[in-house]
């Protein structure tokens, strides 16, 4: 048996490394959860790399030596010895319509609930048009995601969009029509109700993504002469201190209106800010630089528990006062928003040499595109990338 250590390449610019098995009428493909990022000159990744390739070759070694027991096992059969109430009477149709009621349940944003609600019905016309709507989560195999992933990129159109692109559906929205099928059949693995992921044996054809896009970001030339902006206004001063607030921490706009004093403790010797995000519901805990903390007004002797920042109701509102700025800053050939803080936050850590992982901790993220695990980063970690940013507004 041939054993390859081979990569493929995530709409994040990640790879990631698998081990595939080849011998004559069989075929096998091993996760080994291992990473490589974009090197783009940087030593400290180029090593972290190199030695991922080392783990991935000793791993290689290891399977040649000693192939594991599961490796010639079929799935098929696991399914047949999983025995559970719900794994051999759930339908495809009602597993889709289970998960969206379960995301609700557990309080996922209201979007995601509508996404994971869309899929649903997919699922349910495209089963409706194979005449397969009794088919058991069970017996869903990879072919039948290959099928219906093509149906979706080919034949399906969104009535609401036909005038605008004859119905078709954005890159975007099949990227998110994969990620939530990759979820919905991992939820199941968890529960036990399947044994393996069917999407897993699809082939990087098959699969959505998304283009890569300019992500638009300020330089830190480009941020100091936004902060050092001489406001015209009260909410265009807010709007400035805030939108440098939120290129040092990478909180989002809806997570910047609800900052208050409460959300700044204590840690270590200086501060940060720990909140519940909005969007995520995940818990993000960022310290403060110095350059951060001159951004916050003088906190007041009686915590109130308002807003730090008075932003407008409007996000359009927001973005008028960024954009008007920019402008009065001399920054040309870029349409910045708010949102777009977080984009410098990322380029800011990168310019001190922190690692992918550390800038998705910083912002609080948690991949939906790759299923790989990124590993936590401890406070300290992050502490010493946004302390390395300070030097750089010297």
């Amino acid at each position: 048996m041939e054993v390859k250590v081979i990569e493929r390449k995530q709409a994040s610019g990640n790879r990631t490394l698998y081990l595939k098995y080849y011998e004559t009428g069989f075929r096998k493909r091993e996760n080994l959860h291992l990473t490589l990022y974009p090197e783009e000159g940087n030593a400290k990744l180029a090593k972290i790399n190199k030695e991922t390739r080392h783990k991935a070759e000793v791993i290689r070694s290891e399977r040649i030596l000693n192939p594991p027991s599961w490796l010639f096992k079929d799935p098929e059969e696991d399914a047949e010895e999983h025995v559970d109430e719900r794994t051999t009477t759930l339908t495809w149709a009602q597993w889709a319509l289970d998960y969206a009621e379960l995301g609700k349940q557990e309080g996922n944003v209201r979007n995601q609930v509508l996404e994971k609600q869309a899929v649903a019905k997919k699922i349910k016309h495209f089963l409706k048009l194979r005449k397969q709507q009794d088919i058991l989560l069970k017996d869903v195999k990879t072919e039948h995601i290959s099928d219906l992933y093509k149906y979706i990129r080919e034949k399906y159109r969104n009535p609401k969009q036909i005038k605008k692109n004859g119905g078709h559906l954005s890159d975007f929205s099949l990227m998110l029509f994969g990620q939530t099928i990759n979820a919905m059949f991992n939820r199941a693995v968890r529960d036990q109700i399947i044994p393996y992921n069917p999407v897993g044996g699809l082939d990087n054809l098959e699969r959505f993504y998304i283009p890569d896009t300019h992500r638009e970001f300020l330089t830190i030339d480009e941020l100091e002469r936004f902060l050092a902006v001489e406001p015209a206004t009260e909410p265009e001063r807010i709007v400035q201190k805030a939108f440098g607030f939120a290129s040092m921490t990478g909180l989002r706009l809806c997570d910047m209106r609800r900052l208050s004093w409460s959300h700044i403790k204590p840690m270590g010797d200086g501060l940060c800010v720990h909140m519940l995000q909005q969007k995520t519901k995940q818990w993000v805990t960022v310290p403060l630089n110095e350059k951060a903390l001159s951004l916050l007004p003088p906190k007041p002797e009686v915590d109130d528990g308002k807003p730090i920042f008075k932003f407008f109701k409007k996000n359009d509102s927001v973005t008028m006062y960024v954009r008007r700025i920019k402008e009065k800053a001399g920054i040309e050939n870029k349409d910045v928003t708010f949102h777009c803080s977080r984009h410098t936050v990322a380029t800011l850590a990168m310019a001190a040499n922190a690692d992918i992982s550390t800038v998705r901790e910083i912002l609080g993220q948690k991949s939906t595109v790759s299923t790989q695990v990124y590993a936590k980063v401890n406070l300290e970690s992050k502490m010493e990338v946004v302390n390395l940013t300070d030097g750089l507004f010297d």
